[in-house]
């Protein structure tokens, strides 16, 4: 078993007067602060936040839909608090200004596997930094919670997946989307069978070397 128990305390007490942080940059400059999702301690900035970002890229997500402030607040609550595989850290300046947000999801406490998730910038921030945060959390990801078999899923039409690629993650597979609607939602699915011309689901594999961040 994982470090489970690290990654539960540190979501619990996020938002409270404990702070955990993860420092980025030499000299620091920016760092990662992990994302209420209790109740008592829920950020309005973040989730207002969280749901302008979401509608700013909406198609860049498996799932479309319009965000708004109580459902962000909903799916924190509901969703990602209960959820034992899946943490969000946002990206703050050192004067407390969230430019954006990495996350962690997916995760598997028997065989240390873990998917880098809900990676978006939503302001202008120094080059580099998107791909500095999530390493370090990939980092703290293994070293901390001993979860060291890290991937990624995006669509292919995401121009993000230059950035992966930057950032140190190589194409293992891809799996055509179909899409479908429920309710308000717009659902991309894998389907073998979908169209010649439709987005694939791109399967990555982080396999970072040493090379410093471009």
């Amino acid at each position: 078993m994982k470090n489970k128990a690290l990654f539960l305390e540190i979501k619990k007490a996020a938002g409270s007067k404990v702070n955990f942080v993860i420092p980025v940059g030499k000299p620091v400059d920016f760092f990662l602060r992990p994302i209420a999702t209790d109740k008592n301690n829920l950020n309005k900035n973040d989730i207002h936040l969280l749901s302008e970002w979401r509608n700013k890229f909406v198609r860049s997500f498996l799932t479309e839909f319009r965000a708004n402030d109580e459902r962000t607040a909903s799916w924190l609550t509901e969703h990602v608090a209960k959820n034992d595989q899946k943490i969000m850290f946002m990206i703050d300046t050192l004067d407390n200004i969230p430019i954006g947000h990495v996350g962690l999801g997916f995760i598997n406490w028997e065989t240390g596997y873990v998917e880098a998730d809900a990676i978006v910038r939503g302001a202008s921030a120094r080059k580099g930094l998107m791909r500095e945060a999530l390493r370090l959390l990939l980092t703290w990801a293994e070293t901390s919670l001993g979860l060291d078999n890290a991937w990624v899923r995006v669509r292919s039409d995401n121009p993000a997946v230059v950035f992966y690629q930057n950032t140190g993650f190589i194409e293992k597979n891809r799996i055509p989307l179909s899409k479908k609607t429920e309710g308000d939602s717009l659902i991309w699915f894998e389907d073998p069978n979908a169209e010649k011309d439709a987005p694939a689901l791109i399967y990555m594999k982080y396999q970072l070397n040493d090379s410093p961040i471009p």
